[in-house]
């Protein structure tokens, strides 16, 4: 089983990385979709393993909700021509978001073998792909400027954060998963309002846009 986890670990980071190049809101959500989707799955996979039962109902859980629920709730805000657009503007091109995002990756992974970890369930290596999301998600806020991405990425850092919570202490998992399940359904209801509200005002979910409402 540890290799089916460290495999489904390494599809969540790459799925990070798709979201960090997506260029249509609707690659963007998929990805985020996928990414959860795969967290879902290791943790049902840690399950097999260790037959600790909270881990099935997390990893039931973040299909049912980050899986499926959230993105369908994305998808109905920004349904409509914004949904198929391809972005055309960002703050950090292409082949340089790569090359900063594989840069993150390796300092995830540097920075997990320099922490006292002493393994449980995963191994050292997940962890520092755990650190490697969170920093990916971050930065795909920040490079990105369609509000739609910008949420994803903090959808998928949110992700991150749980599967250091699963690496570091999976008894506490789905206490973990309840307290961010309810803090991220809250931003996602608050985000799409203002998203959909936002592209009513401007007809778009380009951020740089909001500089034209300035009086």
């Amino acid at each position: 089983m540890a290799l089916a986890e460290a495999v489904l670990a390494t599809l969540i980071l790459i799925a990070t990385f798709a979201l960090l190049i997506a260029r249509q809101v609707r690659g963007a959500i998929n990805c985020y979709a996928a990414q959860s989707i795969l967290l879902g799955g290791l943790a049902i996979a840690m399950f097999a393993g260790s037959r600790l039962p909270h881990l099935l109902v997390l990893g039931l859980l973040t299909i049912g909700i980050k899986g499926i629920v959230i993105p369908a709730v994305v998808r109905y805000q920004v349904r409509g021509s914004s949904y198929q657009r391809r972005e055309i503007a960002y703050y950090v091109g292409f082949p340089t978001a790569l090359i900063l995002g594989a840069g993150l990756s390796l300092v995830g992974l540097v920075a997990a073998s320099r922490l006292p970890f002493h393994p449980y369930l995963l191994s050292e290596p997940v962890l520092g792909l755990a650190i490697a999301v969170i920093l990916l998600g971050l930065f795909t806020t920040m490079a990105r400027r369609d509000a739609v991405l910008q949420l994803a990425g903090l959808l998928a850092a949110e992700n991150g954060l749980l599967l250091v919570g699963l690496v570091v202490s999976p008894e506490l998992g789905l206490l973990i998963e309840f307290a961010l399940v309810l803090d991220v359904v809250i931003g996602v209801a608050v985000m799409g309002f203002l998203i959909a509200r936002m592209h009513e005002t401007v007809a778009s979910t380009d951020t740089s846009e909001l500089s034209r409402l300035r009086g």
